[in-house]
């Protein structure tokens, strides 16, 4: 009996004796749940945004953190990039909150909108809800080189022009979509507003339900801790990924954004886009003597011009059904000789403007009943060298006022647009301008409705004008001249829109005929 009392004693003293050491070693208690602050601090391209995007993938794992709140100061970044961090973000599986600091612009307000609520500083800025593509429209008007065999027409390039252009604006909607469900209930704009990618202060923001609060850091581990009933808890900072700290971090070069994803679109704001790569502008065709017994316009290639390949292509067949020939000079020597048999003379963008000579030249020639036809739009792309260094500049950029219009009583203005909402193709793009015809003006012959991209204007009195309801930045809404004739002399404020693809868009090529058989009527 004893030794069954001895072998109970045994475990009870055991028990007593552990007892005693936890009453004087208590074990430590459980860490209190953390909330961790990550950084979104640059342009939102790889290796960071991938880097940024297992940070929070390895969060979500961490069962020590309660939510995480995203500090977002970026311009945005790459397609696939930005909607590789939204993905993520939004499955998170823990609270989220995003702060402002700075700079929410295009991607980096797309992963934002992933977030349960947004906060910005009373400075930030916040929207520029787009997309940027960049493309030059003349790389799709020439079959691949014959050293490239490929089983499918659209093999080189992937798709046509258009198709690419309607790609960019499925990619806007995808973006459209992304805020509207992220937001939803909160939002108190509708899409016209919101596709006009506007950036916005962070008081506008808040207006507009695109931000929850104004406030930092502080204010979104305060509140996020108060949601989730936490008396007590840990901040947790994660040391930023981006090297490069400071304005560098924010901007980004367009040959390196070009280089890090295959199709030139991205969520981005374009002052944060540093062009830095040089596109070879189309090289007029050099001179050339008249062929013998051809009647022959003359173009224009004294001064600088900027012309895309695509519109010299269409014109020279143009003339070709009438039987002229195109010949270009390259002086204003040679223009003056020219103008003396020619029937006409077309002008497109030039770069430098005609000497007092040279619009003597043709002012007479006008008067011996040469027509001239003076194309003019500011957007086309041109070679600008600054310190050495050749950028991409519009043409309206790099051109010196020309005199020859005045001579007309014509000057040109800025480029018009046509703001729309839910587009679903290209050709309802803010960027093309649809136009009405009216009036009986011969060039408007067949021609009821023009689909024009992004034409310029032109300040003038003409008795015979088109007119467009259109936007230009620095005037605002009103109705615009794009083209006007005065005699012998036609202003037409457009070049990109009588190239291949574009001239096929409304009642663009009956107009552009129009305007030949006009140059060649006697």
């Amino acid at each position: 009996m004893r030794g069954w009392i001895a072998i109970a004693v045994i475990p009870a003293i055991a028990v007593a004796a552990i007892l005693a050491y936890l009453a004087l070693h208590p074990p430590a208690p459980a860490p209190p749940p953390k909330i961790v602050v990550a950084t979104l601090d640059f342009v939102i391209q790889s290796p960071d945004a991938g880097a940024l995007a297992q940070r929070l993938v390895e969060l979500s794992q961490r069962g020590d953190v309660a939510g995480v709140v995203l500090v977002i100061n970026s311009p945005g970044g790459t397609v696939s990039d930005t909607e590789a961090l939204y993905a993520t973000l939004r499955g998170l599986g823990k609270p989220k909150y995003a702060v402002v600091y700075g700079l929410a612009a295009s991607g980096a307000y797309y992963v934002a909108a992933a977030a349960d609520k947004i906060y910005a500083t009373p400075s930030s800025w916040v929207g520029s809800i787009g997309v940027i593509a960049v493309i030059w429209p003349d790389e799709y008007l020439y079959d691949a080189p014959d050293y490239v065999y490929t089983t499918g027409p659209l093999k080189y390039y992937g798709m046509d022009l258009t198709s690419f252009y309607n790609a960019v604006e499925e990619v806007r909607n995808n973006f459209v979509k992304a805020v509207a469900e992220g937001r939803r209930g909160r939002l108190r704009v509708n899409a016209t507003e919101l596709e006009t990618a506007a950036l916005y202060t962070a008081s506008q923001a808040l207006e507009m339900g695109l931000v929850d609060k104004i406030g930092g850091v502080p204010d979104a581990v305060r509140d996020m801790a108060q949601e989730l009933g936490l008396r007590e808890y840990q901040v947790e900072y994660l040391k930023p990924l981006n090297a490069t700290q400071g304005p560098a971090s924010q901007r980004a070069s367009l040959s390196a954004l070009l280089n890090s994803t295959p199709l030139p679109i991205f969520y981005m704001w374009p002052p944060a886009l540093q062009i830095d790569i040089r596109q070879q502008q189309a090289s007029l065709p050099a001179v050339s003597e008249v062929p013998a017994g051809r009647r022959y316009v003359v173009l224009d290639a004294a001064h600088s011009n900027v012309v895309p390949k695509g519109f010299l292509e269409v014109l020279r067949a143009e003339l070709a059904k009438r039987g002229y020939a195109l010949v270009a000079a390259a002086t204003e020597d040679r223009l003056a000789a020219l103008l003396s048999n020619a029937t006409a003379l077309v002008v497109a963008n030039p770069a430098t403007p005609f000497s007092p000579t040279a619009v003597k030249a043709v002012l007479n020639a006008t008067k011996r009943g040469v027509k001239v036809a003076y194309f003019y739009d500011v957007r086309a792309s041109g070679i600008v060298t600054i310190g050495g260094t050749a950028y991409i500049a519009p043409y309206g950029a790099v051109a010196a006022p020309d005199t020859l219009p005045m001579y007309f009583n014509m000057s040109g203005l800025r480029a018009v647009y046509n703001y729309t909402t839910g587009a679903t193709a290209f050709d309802q793009n803010w960027q093309i301008v649809a136009v009405e015809a009216r009036g009986n003006w011969t060039l408007l012959s067949g021609a009821a409705r023009l689909v024009l991209f992004s034409p310029s204007a032109v300040a003038t009195s003409a008795p015979h004008r088109l007119e467009a309801w259109a936007y230009a930045f620095g005037y605002g809404w009103g109705n615009y001249t794009i083209a006007a004739q005065v005699g012998n002399f036609l202003f037409v404020g457009a070049v990109r829109s009588f190239t291949p693809y574009f001239i096929q868009l409304g009642d663009n090529h009956k107009f552009f005929s129009n305007v030949v058989d006009w140059l060649t009527s006697q």
